[in-house]
């Protein structure tokens, strides 16, 4: 059975570090009222046979690495009794089931873990290997186990699922795309955009390893919470998405922190294109390069202006996947900082990042575990809902400490800022501590009290 480009990546890169988790894509749910593990199981293996890559495995092959698919009886619920664990020991052991390693030749890329506190308390763990899934496949999986979980418990029948896509139909659209006057079209485009740039990379604290590390943690930039509403305004008056306006300002700071004038970050988009794929659980990711070029005049909003122009014309050529594109004129890898958006009221389960939900029959809510630490230098993950937005930074913890992550992102949220005061002001000539804090900092060199 095939495999995509991307997906042949995600191989290689866990053959580097088996052991790590760093590719774990994990939604985590507290159930409260009695769960019927039976039924529960019964509803797992018809989830698997709907979304055939949650039973897929992935061995080397003579041509490389392959994919087999196994009977659906053989993917198990794993319940784990945690009778004596209080609710901080139960976010411990929901997050730590998040972080088991896979061993994605052997025994697969999806296993569901159910953390039984009580028979009407307890925390379901779906985890998945990036291979083969997504933001979005995680949370329609959760939707679809617990459509079928409801089914079977009585709870009013939804309407008749809609068909997926088979992974093998996407694969092959993907290669016939590649080798299309468009494809050729697209990879030329994406030459262009890359030519003679290559990966950002800030300043570390120590030396790059010489065998890539995915070690990671996670820092939360704090906006201002005035700025939600003047992004949604500023960004309008000027036609371009917040997300593009957030991305511009990033840029610049990445500028501003030492990664020079000119550099590549990657963008991942979604590449569910037709009705079938928008419902599957698979790895529908292709990550668009995004260039910053900076000058002594650049100013934010042109900053901003580029990575909306970049984004709107990046995604007319988002099937060419940009796995196939060589590295930069230094010859590394293409990307070593990406920045993305996750919009939840795009999301398949209506409410449940908000707060609780009906699943099933069973109260749910979300339980927010750690995640995805790791992968590449810094990723950056946006989260928009109806409160405003959220930045999570992961980092990889051998190059960086948490203090230089800390300031890199207050170095952002100050371009946020002055992006909305005054949108023409050059990047160079953002002051990067604020007015009160810069007095304060003065006073204390001039020894006024």
């Amino acid at each position: 059975m095939l495999i995509s480009a991307g997906q042949e990546a995600l191989w290689l890169a866990h053959q580097l570090d088996p052991d790590s988790p760093a590719y774990n894509v994990v939604l985590a749910v507290r159930l409260r009222g009695r769960v019927r593990t039976d039924v529960l199981q019964d509803a797992l293996t018809a989830l698997v046979v709907r979304h055939e890559l949650l039973r897929s495995r992935f061995p080397a092959t003579d041509e490389g690495p392959g994919r087999r698919t196994e009977p659906p009886a053989t993917v198990r619920m794993d319940v784990r009794e945690v009778p004596g664990a209080d609710d901080a020991e139960l976010f411990r052991l929901a997050g730590q089931a998040g972080r088991e390693p896979f061993r994605l030749a052997r025994s697969g890329a999806f296993r569901a873990v159910l953390l039984r506190r009580a028979a009407d308390d307890a925390v379901l763990v779906t985890v998945t290997h990036h291979i083969v899934s997504d933001a979005t496949s995680q949370w329609l999986l959760v939707r679809d186990l617990f459509a079928e979980y409801g089914a079977r418990t009585g709870q009013p029948a939804a309407a008749e699922p809609p068909a997926v896509a088979g992974w093998d139909e996407q694969v092959r659209a993907e290669q016939d795309f590649v080798a299309s006057p468009r494809g050729e079209r697209a990879a030329a485009h994406w030459r262009s955009v890359c030519e003679g740039l290559d990966a950002a990379v800030l300043p570390t604290d120590r030396p790059r390893p010489p065998q890539r590390s995915l070690d990671g943690a996670t820092h939360e930039v704090a906006l201002d919470p005035r700025t939600p509403q003047r992004l949604r305004e500023t960004s309008a008056e000027r036609a371009v998405t917040p997300f593009a306006w957030l991305l511009g300002t990033f840029q610049a700071a990445l500028h501003r922190s030492g990664c020079g004038d000119g550099f590549l970050i990657g963008c991942p988009v979604t590449t569910r294109f037709t009705p079938s794929s928008r419902e599957a659980v698979g790895y529908y990711v292709n990550v668009l390069p995004v260039a910053g070029r900076f000058t002594s005049a650049t100013t934010l909003l042109e900053t901003v202006e580029s990575a909306q122009g970049q984004l709107r014309t990046g995604l007319a050529h988002a099937r060419h996947p940009v796995e196939l594109l060589a590295g930069g004129p230094a010859g590394g890898p293409l990307f070593r900082i990406s920045c993305t958006l996750v919009a939840a009221d795009r999301l398949p389960i209506e409410g449940l990042y908000e707060g609780p939900v009906r699943l099933g029959g069973l109260r749910a809510e979300l339980c927010d575990v750690p995640q995805q630490e790791g992968q590449l230098d810094l990723t950056v993950e946006i989260l928009q809902d109806s409160g405003g937005f959220r930045a999570l930074l992961r980092y990889n913890t051998d190059l960086f400490d948490a203090a230089t992550i800390e300031r890199f992102g207050g170095v952002w949220r100050r371009m946020v800022g002055v992006s909305l005061d005054a949108p023409a002001t050059r990047v160079a000539e953002v002051t990067l501590v604020a007015q009160d804090d810069l007095e304060f900092l003065l006073a204390l060199g001039s020894g006024a009290s």
